[in-house]
């Protein structure tokens, strides 16, 4: 087992790569999955990567999380309606993302019924799916370390600096956008969206769940 400072995983779209440059700012080397140098690769410090929630030895993009240990694991995480919408659009349509999904989380899995709603609004009941679930995963990925909202994460730097034992520099990442996302290396048509009610009407039980996560999450 190799031996790094920080993991940040969660869910995919939500905001692992703002996190990554979020901790270069603070003076880490701490890359990003996404497989665009100078990411895609273990940063001497650690990563951010969706993928390493699971200790699966053949991840699509990035390290696997099965070759390292990690001081501290921060399950990051970004309200549902934000990211269920945009896994749809850009994760579930990304083949090697979608196998390593269902085969690490194979309550994701869509049926034949479900196929027969249309392409879209699968793909929106089974992102939805994926939150609930990936979340899980994380959480326990994360056993104690810290869950930080990623609309919180600068506020929270100064507490996870202190954790990791690196200095905390006031205002260092502040210019960091927080826009930053991966998106538009892959998708250019417009953003998907979702209400409670439409994720009622594809599925009121997977609904309650994802509200019920949401709700503990702070959301």
């Amino acid at each position: 087992m190799r031996h790094r400072r920080l993991l940040i995983t969660g869910c995919g779209r939500s905001g692992t790569l703002y996190a990554s440059q979020v901790w270069q700012a603070v003076g880490l080397d701490v890359r990003h999955e996404m497989p665009v140098p100078p990411n895609g690769v273990m940063g001497e410090d650690g990563i951010a990567s969706w993928y390493m929630t699971v200790d699966d030895p053949e991840p699509p993009y990035g390290p696997s999380a099965a070759e390292y240990e990690f001081d501290l694991v921060i399950h990051l995480v970004r309200h549902p309606l934000k990211v269920i919408p945009s896994v749809a659009q850009f994760v579930l349509r990304n083949p090697p993302s979608l196998r390593y999904i269902e085969r690490n989380a194979r309550e994701t899995r869509l049926g034949w019924g479900d196929r027969l709603r249309g392409r879209k609004r699968a793909l929106l009941l089974q992102a939805a799916r994926y939150w609930h679930q990936w979340n899980m995963l994380a959480a326990a990925k994360a056993e104690g370390g810290v869950r930080v909202q990623v609309e919180g994460l600068i506020g929270a730097l100064p507490a996870l600096c202190d954790r990791l034992g690196v200095a905390f520099r006031p205002g260092a990442a502040d210019a960091v956008p927080t826009t930053t996302n991966a998106r538009h290396h892959y998708v250019t048509e417009e953003p998907w969206t979702i209400t409670w009610s439409s994720l009622e009407s594809l599925d009121a039980s997977i609904c309650a769940k994802v509200m019920d996560l949401a709700t503990t999450y702070g959301y």
